[in-house]
């Protein structure tokens, strides 16, 4: 008859704690469930299948907040950087009043929230309000290279967006002195030298420039007259 050919150390261990092998299976188990969920929720994402995004979402614990991307980015995240607007919108309904300050603390890898990428685009404006009626500290929160939600709306060239959560910040009304940490990032790189890579001149934005950098705002301008003069 042939003997058992475990090896000793694994038996003895399995003596000492019978419910080890069960417990490396459920864990293994529930690795395999949870790798299964982000990838299911990741392809119906991009397929644009909304409906089945939904109802894998109203299954499980962390709902709209699931991360499904190798950068930790959540369905949230996924679905504004598309610009899913009516899928966002029905993801943060699904979302419990009571986790509504989790919104601001939820980022991906670069240390990004939901409105950052919301604030890529000017069509998802009516989104960003939603937003913050559920988590205003959205409005202020660095990502990892100390970009606001506003400095990405200026690097992106999305003056209605800019406006929109220039108005939010009451930025309008503020000292230069005291809202200007928000309008520039932990280099130094301001939305001033974002707004002339990306040439974001519009009115309200080369005035609302003006105020809080008066001094080498007279470049843009500059620039501005010099590239009007071009066309």
């Amino acid at each position: 008859m042939e003997s058992d050919r475990r090896p000793v150390n694994v038996t003895l261990e399995r003596c000492k704690n019978p419910s080890l092998s069960k417990d490396a299976l459920m864990a293994d188990t529930n690795s395999t469930d949870q790798q299964e969920l982000q990838d299911q929720l990741f392809i119906h994402l991009i397929s644009k299948d909304d409906k089945k995004v939904t109802q894998l979402c109203s299954s499980h614990r962390e709902g709209p907040l699931q991360r499904i991307s190798v950068y930790n980015d959540t369905v949230l995240h996924m679905a504004s950087r598309f610009k899913r607007s009516k899928l966002v919108r029905d993801l943060l309904e699904m979302l419990p009043k009571e986790r509504n300050h989790e919104l601001a603390a939820t980022k991906n890898n670069a240390g990004s929230n939901i409105l950052h990428e919301v604030a890529a685009s000017d069509t998802m404006k009516d989104v960003a309000e939603e937003m913050l009626k559920r988590d205003s500290e959205l409005l202020i929160a660095p990502n990892d290279l100390g970009e606001t939600p506003i400095f990405c709306a200026a690097r992106y060239g999305q003056t209605e967006m800019f406006k929109f959560l220039a108005g939010k910040m009451g930025l309008t009304e503020l000292n230069p002195e005291e809202g200007k940490h928000y309008l520039q990032r932990d280099d130094r790189t301001t939305v001033l030298h974002i707004s002339i890579l990306t040439e974001c001149f519009g009115e309200f934005f080369s005035q609302f420039i003006c105020k809080f950098f008066p001094i080498i705002s007279i470049s843009i301008i500059k620039y501005r007259n010099y590239r009007l003069s071009q066309v």
